[in-house]
């Protein structure tokens, strides 16, 4: 459950637009008011309408190229990921190399991840990036928006990625292997018990 202020820190946007969502989420009876605050009744309608009109964060998205492979690049990339925080530059694995950590299934020989400026050139130099117009086997977006950080979670020392419901999202539109994989990952990760 979650009061309207409470959820306007953790999302840092203004009440007033939490308070427009609880209206919305209510209206559409996708949740209902406890004696706590609010609670999703209905978390797998919200889910899918909300992947249903699922577009990616809007940012620049950047591909490139890295010599490295194998544990070398995952090492390297944990030590980014690891270090990150405000101060020093945000950086996460995303799509199908955060669903790698979150719920197995489909490969690729790209590695995803979503950075903002100073984390994108903390990647850039503990990977070795260069930039590629195709045959590249890094692509990182550096989203408009930082409030996809907000909630990255960390499956295992060092490994830092988007949450489970923004990794499910992002598969969801990446293809017809990325649908596979975001219904596993749904099926793993996405499942709620009304409490």
């Amino acid at each position: 459950t979650w009061r309207v202020i409470e959820l306007a820190d953790a999302s840092a946007v203004s009440v007033g637009h939490v308070s427009n969502v609880r209206s919305n989420l209510l209206d559409r009876e996708w949740a209902e008011v406890a004696d706590e605050g609010l609670l999703l009744s209905r978390p797998d309608a919200l889910l899918d309408e909300w992947a249903a009109v699922y577009r990616p964060p809007v940012g620049k998205r950047l591909s490139f190229y890295t010599t490295m492979h194998g544990s070398a690049l995952d090492e390297a990339t944990r030590q980014v990921l690891h270090a990150g925080s405000d101060d020093n530059g945000q950086a996460v694995l995303a799509s199908y190399s955060a669903a790698q950590w979150l719920a197995p299934y489909a490969r690729t020989g790209t590695h995803y991840l979503y950075a903002d400026a100073q984390g994108l050139e903390r990647l850039h130099a503990a990977l070795g990036l260069s930039a590629v117009g195709k045959g590249q086997n890094v692509v990182v977006t550096v989203p408009k928006d930082d409030g996809l950080f907000l909630d990255a979670i960390e499956p295992a020392p060092g490994v830092v990625c988007t949450s489970a419901v923004q990794t499910y999202l992002d598969l969801i539109v990446s293809g017809e292997r990325g649908m596979e994989a975001a219904e596993h990952l749904r099926k793993e990760r996405l499942t709620w018990h009304k409490t």
